[in-house]
C-alpha cells in the first residue's frame, strides 16, 4: 500500500465528510435510538442520493476492510476486493479500554482517508498532530456519532461514505474525550474602561453595547472571565463559542445562533485570535478587539466592509 500523506488533505477529507453529515444530520435518527452497538457490528446511516441507499450491503462491504497498526502509527488499510458504498456507514473496530464518549464530549482523534480505487492513503494527521471532534447530532455524520458513543478512549472507527460516486474511507483512532463547557466558568474580571460592553444572558450568551469613539488601533484582548484550565497554545484545537460585531456594534456572526460550539485550530485563524487567545485558560472569556491588519485587512466582504475592526467574544469550552 502506498502512503502519500499530508495534513492539507487530510483535512480537506475531514471537511467534506463533516459537510455531508452536517447537511444530513438527523437521517439516520437520534443516536440513542435503537440497540447499543457491539462488537463489529457497523451503523448505517441514509443520506440523501441520486440511488436508493442499501445499508446491508455497505455493511458488508466495510466488513471486508481490515485496518492495522499501533495507534500512535499511519494505519494499513487491506481491501481486498471492490468496494461500492451507497451511502455512509461506520464500524467500531476496537471499542478501547479509556475514558468513554458521551454527547456533546470533546474527542481528540488522529484520522487518516484512504482511496480504495488507487489503495492510496489521501491524507493524514499523524505528521501534523490529532483533530479535536465535538460528538454531537449536526457536528459529524450520524453513523459515525453512533460509532463513537459506543467506544472509549484507545478504540478506532472505520468509516466509510461515497463522495463523487466513489467509496473513500477513513480511519479514526480515538485519543482521548473530555467534556467541554457549556459557556465561559471562572472568576469575573473588571475589564479596562473604554472598551465595549458586554452583558450576558442566563445562558452565557453575550450582547455588545457599542463603546464610544474611534476603535484601538492595536489588539485588544481582555479576559472578562478567567478560567482554571490549561492555557491555550499557539496550536491548540479549541471549541468556542463566539459572537462578533464590526466596531459600531452590528453583528456579524454567532456561533450561539447555531446552537453548537464551533472547533477551530488557533494557527489556522486569524491573527488577532492566534495573538489574542494564545495564553489565556480553558473556561475563559475573552474579549478580542482586533484591528483591520490583524483580522481582514483591506478584504471586503457582505458583511465586513474593507479596513474593519472586529469586536468578538469568546468563550473557550475545551481544547489540547
Amino acid at each position: 500500500m502506498r502512503q502519500t500523506a499530508s495534513i492539507a488533505a487530510a483535512c480537506a477529507a475531514l471537511a467534506a465528510l463533516l459537510l455531508a453529515g452536517c447537511s444530513d444530520q438527523g437521517s439516520g435518527g437520534s443516536a440513542t435510538d435503537g440497540q447499543p452497538t457491539t462488537g463489529n457490528e457497523a451503523v448505517t446511516s441514509q443520506p440523501k442520493a441520486s440511488t436508493q441507499p442499501d445499508p446491508e450491503a455497505d455493511a458488508a462491504a466495510l466488513a471486508t476492510v481490515k485496518v492495522t497498526g499501533p495507534a500512535d502509527k499511519m494505519p494499513f488499510f487491506s481491501v481486498s476486493q471492490p468496494i461500492s458504498l451507497t451511502g455512509e456507514v461506520a464500524q467500531v473496530l476496537d471499542k478501547g479500554t479509556g475514558n468513554p464518549i458521551q454527547v456533546g464530549h470533546a474527542v481528540a482523534v488522529h484520522v487518516a482517508s484512504f482511496d480504495p480505487q488507487t489503495d492510496t492513503i489521501t491524507g493524514s494527521t499523524y505528521d501534523e498532530g490529532p483533530e479535536l471532534l465535538l460528538a454531537q447530532e449536526g457536528a459529524m455524520p450520524q453513523a459515525l456519532l453512533e460509532a463513537m458513543l459506543f467506544t472509549k478512549a484507545g478504540g478506532r472507527i472505520l468509516f466509510g461514505a461515497p463522495v463523487n460516486g466513489e467509496a473513500v474511507l477513513w480511519s479514526f483512532q480515538i485519543l482521548d474525550s473530555a467534556p467541554i463547557f457549556q459557556r465561559a466558568e471562572g472568576t469575573a474580571v473588571t475589564p479596562e474602561a473604554g472598551l465595549p460592553v458586554i452583558t450576558l444572558a442566563e445562558n452565557g450568551e453575550p450582547t455588545m453595547t457599542p463603546a464610544k469613539g474611534d476603535p484601538p488601533t492595536k489588539l485588544v484582548a481582555q479576559p472578562l472571565i478567567e478560567g482554571d484550565g490549561d492555557p491555550v497554545g499557539p496550536e491548540s484545537w479549541l471549541v468556542v463559542h463566539y459572537r462578533n460585531w464590526l466596531w459600531d456594534g452590528t453583528e456579524i456572526s454567532s456561533s450561539w445562533q447555531t446552537g453548537r460550539p464551533d472547533v477551530v485550530r488557533l494557527i489556522d485563524a486569524i491573527p488577532g485570535w492566534q495573538e489574542g487567545l494564545a495564553g489565556h485558560t480553558i473556561g475563559s472569556q475573552v474579549l478580542l478587539v482586533v484591528p483591520p491588519e490583524l483580522a481582514f485587512g483591506d478584504q471586503e466582504s457582505e458583511r465586513v466592509p474593507s479596513g474593519s475592526t472586529l469586536v468578538y467574544v469568546v468563550d473557550i469550552l475545551a481544547g489540547m
